[in-house]
């Protein structure tokens, strides 16, 4: 008997708890929503207020009407976006899948610090790594695989590389005893 109105009451309460999750998550986005609309329209009338600040402590002869081109928002800047990329690098003996998604580059090393690096993949277990080994650089609209200067060199296809050198699906990347196959390259479209 105990048994089940213990299990009632933990049943009851799982409830009722999803159903206050799921409440103030809807309340949360609500107000993050609204939030969001509020922004915007308060930079928009404090750019007005000032103009109108300025207009106000003209003389009344000197203040002029606003023409229809001006009451409309001025057209904005386009700035260059940048784009991210996404690759998948698989370990081929452990099998073992890595996903960066970044903008800018990243590291392959056997080290735990990799802050000079956006995005960073420890080797750990591979004593031929050296600590910062290899890069994953973007540069225009292709990726490139640069050695740091790693004691070992670092392989593309079985070949070593001593220069940025472009990389593509289904090429395998050699760090020490360490072979990272590229399952994916993927890039943010505009």
């Amino acid at each position: 008997m105990w048994y089940w109105i213990v299990m009632f009451i933990l049943i009851a309460g799982s409830i009722g708890m999803l159903g206050v999750s799921f409440r103030s998550i809807k309340k949360n986005k609500a107000m993050a929503d609204a939030q969001a609309d509020r922004g915007g329209r308060r930079r928009r009338r404090r750019a007005d207020e000032d103009e109108d600040e300025d207009d106000y402590n003209m003389p009344l002869r000197q203040r002029r009407r606003p023409e229809a081109e001006e009451i409309e928002e001025p057209p904005r800047r386009q700035r260059k976006k940048r784009r991210q990329w996404k690759i998948i690098l698989e370990d081929i003996d452990s099998w073992d899948k890595y996903s960066f998604t970044f903008y800018e580059t990243v590291g392959i090393g056997r080290g735990k610090d990799g802050s000079m690096y956006e995005k960073y993949l420890p080797i750990i277990g591979d004593g031929r790594v050296s600590k910062i080994h290899c890069a994953i650089i973007h540069r225009g609209d292709k990726l490139y695989l640069k050695d740091e200067g790693s004691r070992n060199g670092t392989y593309l296809n079985g070949e070593r590389i001593d220069r940025p050198i472009v990389i593509q699906r289904d090429d395998i990347i050699g760090v020490g005893e360490t072979r990272l196959e590229i399952q994916r390259i993927l890039r943010e479209s505009e």
